[in-house]
């Protein structure tokens, strides 16, 4: 049988655990949603690193620099770590190289793993379908903020959970059945679940409205970004 688990931040991954697993990394409040939507816009490859000083090494040529520190835009980037930033018109044909407080964290950490896919609600089903069909264990990586726990991360962890557990199949343990649970009671109104949460409403206040509105749709985009971790980079690969 498929076994399926959760971690609840990036920080709580512990050496060796992802061996011969698929890790699915999920921060929908912002970084997985601006890696969708840069590759859904044209984005070449995103490439992520865990400092500023790493950023901007890498500078070069025409890629662009993007991210976050405080949930603001990082003085001297390009972009800041709003998807709505990340238009066609910009990303188009273009190396990204990101840096945030929580996502690309998780992603470095999750190196060890078979696979590295990229999670949010944008792409929620076209990974549970990739999920199901590969027959491997999975790791559901939550983010978090600041290492710790976030409720948006846990709810769509909890919506491919769902989809997954629908098939007999899975083997859920007592933390994914919590998630879907979760998930369930949420789902008719996920900003109305988040309303009391800090992360949700540190964006909120900063501005940030649109982002939720559009971070927490869901299946806008049947894509599949995978990090290569000996790369560095995020690339789509097949549905």
């Amino acid at each position: 049988m498929q076994n399926i688990q959760i971690i609840l931040t990036a920080s709580s991954i512990e050496s060796g655990e992802l061996a011969g697993k698929t890790a699915v990394v999920i921060d929908v409040l912002r970084a997985t949603s601006v890696i969708l939507t840069a590759l859904q816009n044209g984005a070449k490859r995103i490439r992520p690193v865990q400092s500023v000083q790493e950023a901007i090494a890498l500078k070069s040529g025409d890629n662009l620099l993007g991210g976050e520190r405080n949930a603001e835009k990082i003085s001297g980037f390009d972009l800041g770590n709003s998807p709505l930033e990340y238009t066609s018109a910009r990303v188009g044909g273009k190396e990204i190289v990101l840096t945030t407080t929580n996502g690309t964290l998780a992603l470095s950490r999750s190196h060890q793993a078979d696979r590295v896919l990229v999670a949010g609600f944008l792409n929620a089903a076209a990974v549970a379908e990739y999920l199901f069909r590969s027959k491997q264990p999975v790791e559901l990586i939550c983010a978090g903020t600041n290492g710790e726990f976030s409720l948006d991360d846990f709810l769509c962890a909890g919506l491919i959970a769902d989809s997954l557990t629908s098939e007999e199949e899975m083997t859920p343990n007592d933390l994914v059945h919590l998630a879907i649970k979760t998930w369930r009671e949420a789902k008719s109104d996920v900003h109305q679940a988040l309303s009391a949460c800090r992360h949700y409403n540190i964006l909120k206040d900063k501005g940030f409205s649109e982002d939720l509105d559009y971070c927490l749709s869901r299946d806008l985009f049947r894509i599949l970004p995978v990090y290569d971790p000996k790369e560095g980079t995020i690339r789509l690969i097949s549905c």
